[in-house]
């Protein structure tokens, strides 16, 4: 569990720019939830393939031969599939539609680094995006990110010091388009290790505990907008 609670950080860390600039979670103030004249544009960055990341200490030789030693596990996690977090813009539009929110879903993948960087500052997003309100006609943009999906498995040297553990990872990101201010900032992490035996023939307790932590992911990025 060290390990899991570790590796959350670490990738929390990478995600929110690298550790160089820390952006605390932001949760929702009521004045949002009240106004209810704003549009609101749901869209994705591209999201990560899966694939097997292999941590730890090990040098360039070790982790060589911890590559060619997963190569068949490697492959298998690399057909994970992806489709059901793909939807989430669509779900979370009909949520907010059911309130009485205008929602609008945007179709085209949104790749936040074509956009003018500004000087980092808590709250806001590092990023001038003001151009988007006259692109899709909104007010607001929620950002679903997914940055990291696979498995992970530590290596000391070529010693394994974990079984390999599904990981999600990403953010929620609702941000007003016309000065970059974070209204919603939820980084996270979740990882689901397999029940029972994981290197069975086909994967299969592995693949399950994938999905698992994919729903799990599915719902952290879905409540804040249902309840």
């Amino acid at each position: 569990m060290q390990f899991l609670r570790g590796y959350a950080v670490l990738l929390l860390c990478l995600i929110v720019t690298g550790c160089a600039n820390h952006q605390p979670p932001v949760e929702f103030d009521q004045q949002f939830w009240n106004d209810k004249n704003q549009v609101i544009g749901v869209a994705m960055t591209q999201t990560a393939a899966p694939r097997l990341m292999l941590t730890g200490n090990q040098g360039l030789l070790d982790l060589a031969i911890n590559t060619g030693i997963n190569s068949k596990l490697s492959d298998h996690v690399s057909t994970w599939d992806l489709a059901d977090i793909n939807t989430l813009p669509d779900v979370i539009v009909k949520k907010l539609e059911a309130k009485g929110y205008k929602a609008k879903r945007i179709d085209e993948k949104v790749d936040l680094s074509k956009y003018k960087e500004t000087t980092f500052k808590e709250g806001y997003m590092e990023r001038d995006i003001s151009a988007l309100k006259a692109t899709y006609g909104i007010d607001r943009l929620l950002v679903l990110a997914i940055d990291s999906t696979g498995a992970t498995r530590s290596y000391y040297s070529i010693v394994p010091t974990s079984d390999p553990i599904p990981v999600i990872a990403g953010r929620g990101i609702l941000v007003d388009v016309q000065d970059s201010r974070l209204l919603w900032f939820k980084p996270f992490a979740v990882t689901q290790p397999a029940q029972g035996e994981w290197d069975q023939p086909a994967y299969s307790n592995l693949s399950n505990a994938f999905y698992q932590a994919l729903d799990n992911s599915r719902q952290l990025l879905v409540t804040p907008f249902a309840q």
